[in-house]
C-alpha cells in the first residue's frame, strides 16, 4: 500500500505531477521511485485512486508505462478517479523484468493546491 501527495504545486503542461511526501508506505509491492515515478513491483490487480484541487480546471491522466490510459483522466479543479492497474509480471533482480511504472500527468499548466495518489494492492 502506498499513499503520496504533494502540495503547492505549480504544473507544467504534458508534464508529470511531483509527489515529494509519502503519507503511508506499507511492503514493496508500491514503491515511489522518484517524485513524478510510482512503481508496481509484484504482479497482481491494483486499486488507483487519484484526487487534487486545482486553483483553474484541468484534465489529469494516468499513464502506464508512458500510454495514456483513457479510464483514469478527470477534468475539473477537484479533478478524481479511481481505476484498477492490472501488473502481468513481478519485477526482480532478473534483467529481463522491470516493474510497471505510473505517472499522472495534468494537459494544462497551471497551480494545484494538492494531488495525492493512493494506491491498494487488491490480489
Amino acid at each position: 500500500m502506498l499513499e503520496v501527495y504533494g502540495t503547492n504545486i505549480t504544473a507544467v503542461a504534458d508534464t508529470p505531477l511531483p509527489f515529494n511526501n509519502v503519507s503511508v508506505k506499507k511492503g514493496c509491492t508500491a514503491e515511489l521511485e522518484s517524485a513524478t515515478t510510482i512503481q508496481l513491483n509484484k504482479c497482481g490487480v491494483y486499486m488507483v485512486t487519484f484526487d487534487g484541487s486545482a486553483a483553474a480546471s484541468n484534465t489529469v491522466q494516468m499513464f502506464k508505462d508512458g500510454v495514456a490510459q483513457p479510464q483514469a483522466q478527470s477534468t475539473g479543479t477537484s479533478p478524481s478517479f479511481s481505476t484498477l492497474v492490472q501488473v502481468a509480471h513481478s519485477n526482480s533482480d532478473c534483467c529481463c523484468s522491470s516493474p510497471t511504472e505510473l505517472r499522472f500527468v495534468p494537459t494544462g499548466a497551471g497551480t494545484f493546491t494538492n494531488a495525492n495518489v493512493c494506491i491498494t494492492k487488491i490480489c
